[in-house]
């Protein structure tokens, strides 16, 4: 059974960074973050193809959190950065409540 050390989180943006969504990726996983590098340039430029801005991400991950659940959670800084977190979820949930913080995106 192979191990994933990382995944790629691909985000195409309408306009501006406002109207953002998370964009289905080539390959779900993957054993070293060296092979997600070689498809990070490629994949930024075909979401680009649809969208007007593209942004692409590697996100390291322990490889027990593919089995279990776990939450994406992303989004554009105000220097137009690609932010990902990866967290495992232990079964409790939370209300999301609108804050002024930087606004974040779970998947």
């Amino acid at each position: 059974m192979e191990h994933i050390a990382a995944i790629m989180v691909l985000v195409g943006c309408m306009q501006g960074d406002a109207a953002c969504r998370e964009v289905p990726t080539p390959v779900v996983g993957f054993e070293t973050v060296e092979e997600f590098h070689e498809l990070l340039s490629p994949s930024i430029e075909e979401v680009g193809k649809a969208f007007k801005s593209a942004y692409g991400k590697c996100a390291e991950v322990d490889p027990a959190l593919f089995v279990e659940d776990a939450t994406i959670e992303w989004w554009i800084t105000p220097s137009r950065q690609l932010e990902v977190n990866v967290i495992a979820d232990d079964g409790t949930y939370a209300v999301a409540a609108r804050t002024d913080d930087k606004p974040k995106f779970r998947n």
